[in-house]
């Protein structure tokens, strides 16, 4: 996974690490905590989906201006 394809943030139940690629979440995927120890994830709901999507075409707007 190369540095730009991602992002990372804490962990709400451990303080952890969740690396999060936006493209394959909005395609259905879930990411989990770097701990081992930890059982959290992170997934978009069905309902979110287009919302999501709509705010990354946005944001790809934005950045190409």
């Amino acid at each position: 996974m190369k540095m730009k394809d991602y992002n990372e943030i804490q962990c709400p139940d451990c303080g952890g690490k969740i690396f999060i690629d936006a493209k394959l979440l909005l395609q259905g995927s879930s990411f989990n905590c770097s701990n081992p120890d930890c059982g959290a994830s992170v997934s978009l709901s069905q309902s979110s989906y287009q919302v999501a999507n709509n705010a990354m075409e946005e944001f790809e707007k934005l950045k190409g201006k």
